[in-house]
């Protein structure tokens, strides 16, 4: 890695509703974080907020331009390994443009993008519950199922920017429904918030039961809370749940074989509902060589995608 002078760097996290930034050290020890509304960025004036909240960031910390050695940005939407932006269909992102603007007003700073997954993958590896030299496969459940991989320290994102996809594992062959990919049983069907909920409804119809009172449709925190309190039927739609996240992470091993895998996103704050049946169906069907690696929550929280931007950035070094 070559020393491009500056002592700090600044990751960002572009989520669909604000920009979460933070100023690090090379060594991963945040200095100052602050968020902004993301809207929409494809325009100079657009551009030219962000570029001021960073700046506005790195001066609070005292420093200037010449001191960012580099910036990171994780963006909702599949990146080439180039950094090139093949598809954000949730959000309105001009990204060339975006790093234009943030190049001009840090032109000594180097700049690398990524995908928002793999960016919580590569911080959760950095400095939370991955193995920092070695292999993570990070998980995140959430609205959708997806993950990042991460291997010798640096994130993978494959041909096609597609690495990482395992929400489309097929772990029910049988399942009529399709998935929004187009495909049938699909791991996002699920194990994500809103397939929890199907599942739950589900385990309700069988026992002729009351749902309990869903807000909307991923209101998954609903049925994790049904589920601690003892409802028979929450519990089962979590263990389920589990299930097949042990099954498809037994799929995902025979094809990275990861150090540890990292359960993240907003699903994960279940994970005492869902984690014991997601570790013994893993342990039941994985190979024997994969049997052992360990599945654990995610410690980073909404910083792990901020690290790891930065530290996409610092390897860029």
């Amino acid at each position: 890695m070559a020393d491009r002078g500056g002592s700090v760097v600044v990751g960002m996290d572009i989520g669909g509703t604000s920009i979460k930034m933070g100023l690090v050290t090379k060594m991963g020890e945040t200095l100052a974080t602050s968020k902004v509304r993301t809207g929409v960025l494809d325009n100079d004036a657009a551009f030219a907020e962000v570029q001021g909240a960073v700046a506005a960031l790195v001066g609070e910390a005292g420093l200037g331009a010449s001191d960012v050695a580099a910036l990171g940005v994780d963006v909702p939407g599949v990146v080439l390994e180039d950094g090139t932006l093949a598809m954000a269909p949730n959000i309105t992102l001009d990204l060339n443009g975006l790093l234009a603007c943030l190049g001009s007003a840090f032109p000594t700073a180097r700049i690398a993008a990524l995908n928002d997954a793999n960016a919580a993958a590569l911080g959760e590896a950095w400095l939370g519950s991955g193995d920092a030299s070695g292999s993570t496969v990070m998980v995140t459940l959430g609205t959708g199922v997806g993950a990042g991989v991460v291997i010798g320290g640096r994130v993978i994102a494959g041909a096609h920017g597609a690495a990482g996809e395992i929400g489309h594992i097929n772990v029910e062959p049988s399942e009529t429904e399709a998935c929004n990919c187009g495909c049938h049983g699909c791991l996002e069907q699920y194990a994500s918030a809103r397939g929890l909920i199907c599942l739950y409804r589900e385990e309700c119809e069988k026992d002729g039961a009351e749902p309990v009172e869903i807000a909307h449709t991923t209101d998954a925190l609903a049925v994790f809370e049904a589920a601690r309190s003892g409802n028979a039927q929450a519990r089962r739609a979590c263990e389920r749940v589990g299930h097949y996240l042990g099954r498809a992470l037994a799929a995902v091993a025979v094809v990275v074989d990861p150090d540890a895998f990292v359960i993240g996103g907003g699903m994960s704050g279940g994970w005492d509902t869902l984690g014991e049946a997601c570790v013994e169906r893993y342990r039941e069907v994985a190979i024997v060589s994969c049997k052992d690696t360990p599945i654990r929550p995610a410690s980073l929280g909404n910083d792990a995608g901020f690290l790891g931007a930065a530290r996409q950035a610092i390897l860029a070094l």
